[in-house]
């Protein structure tokens, strides 16, 4: 064995020196809910009041319950009723399924390969983190409802958005525009004449917008009576599209990207957007939202930690929903990727957090897609 020479020595000392001097200028890793590095410190689940007005929409003691853990990444949110009460339906980003969850948390599945019906799953799905874990998101991401009470997803990796029919059958509302394919339709608010809005980006493309079958530009489009029109382009947008929501009177349309802003845009008679302002920034902004009755935003921030940011209409901060971070190994991913209203009087605010979903009890209601429908 040839023995390492005294100026090899010397050159790996200094290399370890400089790294190991680097390492101790850079500091320790700081805790992260996800990926490398250390896991954060646990925290319970909180409220911060910001703003006195949060008195009127949430109880300074309200619980928070945890209807089911083990989900990886979960998004969306819908409340149906049934019978004096009813279920609520998520979905499972890394399963490829809509499940279903009752009040008395009671989870099965609602639909299968509701994000991807194709048989070729080693050459889709958008890769992420959860926790430290390396993982695909391969499943739906987006319900919602129309007036007449058919439920309608995002199919992210057939990259459509889809309506589920009253006998059971699935149709296509869009797949995208001109012939080109939507390159992952991620979340959508829908009128009161049913026209839907969609936020298309590239979660459903591997390799995100450096896959070469990327074919339409990211933004909001607008699906209705078979045609589907771009309302506005991401590059306008200032980022990414991701959360939308109507006001309750349909006058006004709240969109979020990954920067923290919220920006809202009044709507048109004919269905366009027309000019914006700046409605509000900081946590709590970047992934799905709703709007209630009284027209206050309940936003979410995305990846973690779960927080849910609560807006009054004239885009003044009320407060946060903070949702618990657990501490220790493997690292549990909590986050806040989207929120929906639902219970029987509209007053149960569910929150799509990761690896776990819950729901809290509110003093007002919110906006329940088709509620009471078949009452």
């Amino acid at each position: 064995m040839k023995k390492p020479s005294w100026s090899n020595a010397i050159l790996l000392a200094v290399v370890i020196v400089a790294v190991a001097h680097g390492q101790a200028q850079r500091g320790p890793a700081a805790p992260q809910m996800r990926g490398d590095g250390p896991s954060p410190s646990a925290k319970p689940f909180s409220i911060t009041r910001s703003d006195p007005g949060l008195d009127n929409i949430i109880s300074p003691g309200v619980k928070l319950v945890e209807l089911g853990r083990g989900f990886g990444l979960t998004e969306a949110g819908l409340w149906i009723d049934e019978g004096p009460s009813g279920y609520w339906i998520f979905a499972g980003l890394l399963d490829n399924v809509l499940y279903k969850v009752t009040p008395q948390k009671q989870v099965s599945v609602f639909m299968e390969k509701a994000g991807y019906t194709g048989n070729d799953p080693e050459h889709v799905g958008a890769q992420t983190r959860s926790g430290r874990s390396h993982v695909l998101l391969i499943g739906p991401s987006c319900t919602g409802m129309d007036h007449q009470g058919r439920v309608i997803w995002c199919a992210d990796n057939d990259r459509q958005v889809m309506r589920l029919e009253k006998d059971g059958t699935h149709t296509v509302l869009s797949g995208g525009m001109d012939g080109r394919r939507f390159s992952g339709p991620n979340d959508i608010a829908i009128a009161a004449d049913d026209a839907v809005y969609v936020t298309d980006n590239d979660f459903g493309l591997r390799d995100a917008g450096r896959n070469p079958d990327k074919q339409l530009q990211n933004g909001i489009y607008r699906i209705t009576e078979g045609k589907t029109t771009l309302v506005l382009s991401g590059a306008d947008l200032g980022g990414t599209p991701n959360g939308i929501a109507l006001s309750p009177d349909g006058k006004w349309m709240y969109l979020s990207t990954a920067n923290r802003q919220m920006r809202r845009y009044a709507v048109q008679s004919d269905g366009t957007l027309g000019s914006f302002t700046v409605f509000t920034e900081g946590v709590g902004i970047g992934d799905g939202e709703k709007t209630d009755m009284a027209g206050n935003v309940f936003s979410t921030g995305g990846a973690g930690p779960g927080i849910v940011r609560i807006t009054s209409p004239e885009g003044r901060l009320l407060g946060t929903i903070n949702l618990p971070i657990y501490g220790g190994e493997p690292k549990r991913q909590i986050c806040a990727t989207n929120v929906a209203f639902g219970g029987p009087n509209g007053r149960t605010l569910f929150i799509a957090g990761c690896d776990s979903v819950y729901t809290i009890q509110l003093k007002t209601p919110g906006i329940v897609p088709a509620h009471n429908l078949n009452k």
